[in-house]
């Protein structure tokens, strides 16, 4: 950085806020306040860095956690670097400015210290220290959207962002000059007369506020600051703590023609339902979920002169998941998990003409031949079939940024598979004839390596888009590498890719447009991507 931008950063944040002297003796802001970290003075007695000959040190206290908060800067004529919360820092002797700043050194504190030869100077802490927990109307953590404005100045200070907590992530801490402060809704100033809040920040002092807003709709429900322990977020959860959601909806169409010029006279009936259900618990670094999700459709054709067709079904799909990680090194540490997948109904397919279907065997033997009539149904699948489960165990690391809209994990381990299809059929139609083929799936069973990345990114608007891919080779295909061929003649390993995509837009608090897109490459199974792809108008309600 050019000298004459540190000096005016320096210049700046000592004209703010007032550059006062380091000393001892800082008052204690009481118990509504208290740190979750230890005083400074038993910070630094814990921190053993030697200080080598020629050098002292600096050390600047953290409130919340090293891993919650930005780093301060550290000023001098010609030189400005950031330094490390909770850790001694390593310098030159001499005279230096820290600025503890939530963004811009104009919005922070500066502190002047004199730094000598063999000694670690104690950054005394002029400032204070802002964690806001957004939460629904159940107390259920989310990346909700706000703005933080300085009351005096009535400048902005930047945009903060709630954290989803239950899954691990982390709450970000803001360190603020001592004061009064605005929080409103993105876009808004100081003038905003609603969906605002304020909130004081003592010198010294943690303040644990809770932001409730609609996380459909951004308005503010509620907000204010919270005792020690009625706060769950960050290094202080020191509890058990179970969550639960549940949330059940259903969409529905009936069509009716009679005498309209291009459709048949018939009334066509289709409805699905589904359950969605979250539940887990935390205690300190242990995060268990568990992940339930039952959807079931059915649609019907009745013609005005005739008779119904076979009621056939649209959606069917059970889903368990079951998630153990634990943080040992901050955001990395071992998982464990298993999950399983499966329809509870019959599959049946419906034809509208006279058809030929030929079921082959996976060595491509004809099993069967079935004539079936007109508006018949004909089984693909049974019940229950296929069921896919599958269970893993490695490590696990979430990259989290402090005040964003976007969620990361990577998980690599090893991995088990049961695919029981028992003999469920999947079209392998061949244009040399004209009967329709499938082909019989036969079940099997792999052991293999994992590698998953789940991520999920908050667009603007209400926008909301979530994506899981999960990569899984088994052992036995290191030995075959690159044996099949794709569709564009490009060779690929026989390994198995899952990829799901969702896509949603919050229309009302109750009412979602979600597009769905489901890519599987099973090469044990078809050669070709099995793709699905659906677009819902969703009602849905929150039971829990």
């Amino acid at each position: 950085m050019p000298r004459l931008l540190k000096l005016l950063a320096l210049l700046a944040a000592g004209v703010l806020v007032g550059m006062r002297p380091a000393r001892a003796g800082d008052d204690d802001p009481g118990p509504l306040y208290a740190w979750t970290m230890p005083p400074p003075e038993q910070q630094l007695a814990a921190d053993q860095t030697v200080i080598p000959i020629g050098k002292g040190a600096v050390f600047v206290p953290t409130i919340t956690g090293a891993e919650h908060e930005p780093p301060a800067l550290l000023v001098a004529e010609d030189t400005m670097i950031s330094v490390p919360v909770g850790e001694r820092f390593l310098v030159d002797p001499g005279t230096y400015t820290v600025i503890v700043s939530p963004g811009s050194p104009a919005d922070g504190v500066g502190i002047a210290i004199e730094v000598r030869e063999g000694e670690t100077t104690l950054v005394p802490v002029r400032w204070g220290a802002l964690q806001v927990e957004v939460t629904d109307v159940h107390r259920i953590p989310h990346r909700g959207a706000y703005e933080l404005i300085r009351a005096d100045t009535r400048e902005p200070v930047g945009t903060g962002f709630g954290a989803d907590t239950l899954q691990g992530e982390i709450l970000p801490t803001w360190l603020l000059a001592p004061g009064l402060y605005r929080v409103v809704r993105p876009g808004q100033n100081y003038r905003a007369t609603t969906d605002f809040a304020t909130v004081v920040v003592p010198e010294g002092g943690f303040v644990r506020y809770r932001l409730v807003m609609d996380e459909d709709t951004g308005d503010f429900l509620g907000a204010g600051v919270l005792l020690p322990d009625e706060f769950a977020s960050g290094a202080e959860r020191r509890f058990k703590r179970w969550f639960r959601s549940l949330d059940v909806g259903f969409d529905g169409s009936m069509v009716r023609n009679q005498n309209v010029v291009g459709a048949f006279n018939q009334t066509q009936y289709d409805g699905s339902a589904y359950l969605d259900g979250q539940f887990g618990l935390i205690h300190e670094r242990h995060h268990f979920t568990v992940l339930l999700q039952a959807e079931e459709g059915v649609s019907q054709i009745r013609p005005q002169d005739g008779t119904p067709l076979p009621v056939v079904k649209g959606t069917d799909r059970l889903r368990a998941d079951v998630l153990h990680t634990i943080d040992l090194r901050g955001t990395t540490g071992p998982y464990f998990r298993a999950s399983a997948e499966t329809q509870a109904f019959p599959t049946e397919v419906l034809v509208t003409e006279d058809t030929t279907i030929i079921t082959r065997s996976a060595d491509g033997d004809v099993i069967e031949t079935t004539q079936l009539p007109a508006n018949d149904t004909f089984r693909l699948a049974d019940a229950w079939r296929p069921t896919l489960a599958r269970e893993g165990i490695g490590v696990n690391h979430t990259f989290r940024q402090k005040r964003t809209t976007t969620a990361f994990n990577l998980r690599l381990g090893f991995g088990m598979r049961q695919n029981v299809y028992d003999g469920a059929l999947v079209l392998d139609d061949r244009s040399s004839t004209s009967a329709l083929e499938y082909t019989a799936v036969d079940s099997f069973y792999q052991q293999g390596i994992e590698a998953t990345v789940i991520a999920g990114l908050r667009l603007p608007g209400r926008l909301i888009y979530a994506t899981d891919v999960e990569l899984f080779a088994d052992f036995s295909s290191f030995s075959q590498p690159w044996s099949r061929t794709g569709t564009l003649g490009i060779p690929y390993p026989p390994w198995s890719v899952n990829w799901r995509n969702t896509l949603s837009l919050r229309l009302t608090r109750n009412l979602s447009l979600n597009y769905y897109l489901n890519i599987d490459i099973e090469p044990q199974v078809i050669d070709r991507p099995q793709v699905e792809q659906s677009l819902l108008l969703r009602a849905a309600w929150s039971v829990l």
